[in-house]
């Protein structure tokens, strides 16, 4: 019998932060623009999961942007979180590219 794997934990504050926000999140309105995502959300496990996200600091918080918390990615041991490129690009657009949505198929979907 095999143990659980630990969770993977962030190693610094920027990685947990994620990658530079983009041109869309600067100059959008994040409410309108997690709306939107979660209308076109295609991958069922991503389905009404966008959210804001702002992290806290020692006596400050982080720019708040555009985040998803994905079980998939959770289940095969990569960092759950994902940002908003990914999720426009991938949850939204052609989520059968993503290894988790792969990887869910490989062990729950008869072929």
């Amino acid at each position: 019998m095999s143990w659980p794997l630990r969770k993977p934990q962030p190693k610094s504050v920027a990685e947990a932060f994620g990658p530079p926000l983009t041109r869309e999140e600067l100059a959008s309105n994040l409410s309108d623009l997690e709306r939107q995502l979660n209308r076109e959300m295609k991958c069922t496990a991503g389905r009404n999961q966008v959210y804001i996200r702002s992290l806290l600091m020692a006596g400050a918080t982080t720019r708040p942007r555009i985040a998803l918390k994905c079980p998939l990615r959770r289940d095969i041991h990569l960092p759950p979180d994902v940002f908003y490129e990914h999720i426009r690009n991938v949850c939204c657009g052609d989520f059968e590219q993503c290894e988790a949505w792969q990887a869910f198929k490989r062990r729950y979907v008869v072929t």
